[in-house]
């Protein structure tokens, strides 16, 4: 795995993630075909807030919850005692083949530097007909109205750190390749482009808290030195409200695929 990006699991990042889960789960959950008595993994599933998100969508599920960092899975049994977690690598996860109806994850192909074993794993681990869902990230389609030259270095150096850490932040563009070198036969991706201003002022605000909550936790990835850019990236961020004509673009990458 990579080195994650977004910094440790501190209580301000553990709120950071929780409050991201509501905004993911908003735009990604109808696709998931969740119906009561499924067995379900939630790949990725770091402090469970998506676990937990998944379980108060459609109780029932048989979820269970596996990531690699032992500190993010005890925020998850802290918080979320009702979530079965358990410490896992995603290239050799210790479920037998064909074990679960469903595989969902959220922004992990970012951070791992050979996407298709894991997507192989989780292949193996599906049942015959069984659907996996990734949620990921493409960076080159970030853009702001008006240009807004701290966000964009910002942005610069954080793909680099990831880049250097083994991670791909562009990695929504190769999810095809990626999904039919894993043996995956039929892949959907939908690259869901979003746009925030204030013809809908409620989800531009949630927008751009968004990438305003990422950004303030980039401290530790791009070092103190960086905190006067950070900090004039979130305002610049934070302007775009009141700016004439402004607005946050960003197209996300939901890919659907099935055993």
């Amino acid at each position: 795995m990579s080195s994650y990006v977004h910094g440790g699991t501190t209580a301000r990042e553990v709120a950071r993630l929780e409050k991201q889960a509501d905004f993911t789960a908003s735009f990604t959950f109808s696709t998931l075909e969740l119906q009561p008595g499924l067995r379900v993994l939630d790949l990725a599933t770091g402090v469970g807030a998506m676990g937990v998100r998944l379980l108060r969508a459609c109780p029932g599920l048989h979820l269970v919850g596996v990531d690699l960092a032992a500190a993010q899975l005890a925020a998850a049994r802290h918080n979320h005692p009702e979530l079965p977690v358990l410490r896992a690598d995603a290239t050799r996860l210790p479920f037998p083949d064909a074990t679960f109806d469903r595989v969902h994850c959220s922004w992990l192909l970012e951070h791992v530097p050979t996407p298709t074993k894991v997507l192989t794993e989780v292949h193996r681990v599906l049942r015959p007909k069984g659907l996996c869902q990734f949620v990921e990230v493409d960076n080159e389609t970030f853009g702001t109205t008006p240009a807004c030259p701290s966000v964009t270095e910002v942005m610069r150096r954080l793909n680099h750190a990831q880049q250097q850490g083994g991670g791909d932040p562009f990695v929504g563009e190769k999810l095809e390749a990626h999904f039919a070198a894993a043996g995956f036969e039929r892949v959907q991706v939908d690259r869901r482009q979003m746009t925030g201003n204030r013809r809908d002022p409620r989800f531009f605000q949630a927008f751009i808290d968004e990438f305003a909550e990422i950004f303030e936790g980039l401290d530790e990835s791009l070092g103190t030195e960086a905190l006067p850019l950070i900090a004039s990236a979130i305002s610049e961020l934070r302007g775009l409200w009141d700016a004439p004509a402004g607005e946050l673009r960003y197209t996300p990458s939901i890919a659907r695929a099935w055993r």
